[in-house]
């Protein structure tokens, strides 16, 4: 996924930050294309983000984290996982 950039870019319908703080992406669940829609609030601690974060400001990592969570019901769901299985919905 690193090497080919294009393929995580290809996962957002919505693909600028928005005032509204709506994100829509879709992801493959077993051969079918499954959209996902998340906003932009994500869980925090002591005003850090709790999950994956950005030195450079950028969303993209946690909006994704948090359509994959979404997928699954819950954040604690995908934790402990391989990351082959995520992959192959990537």
């Amino acid at each position: 996924m690193a090497e080919v950039p294009e393929r995580i870019k290809e996962m957002f319908v919505t693909k600028e930050i928005n005032k509204a703080g709506i994100y829509l992406m879709t992801f493959w669940i077993n051969g079918v294309e499954t959209p996902v829609i998340v906003d932009d609030h994500f869980p925090c601690k002591n005003n850090n983000p709790c999950f994956s974060s950005s030195d450079t400001q950028e969303i993209w990592a946690m909006l994704l984290e948090k359509a994959w969570a979404k997928l699954y019901g819950t954040y604690a769901r995908t934790e402990g996982g391989q990351p082959s299985f995520a992959s192959v919905h990537l």
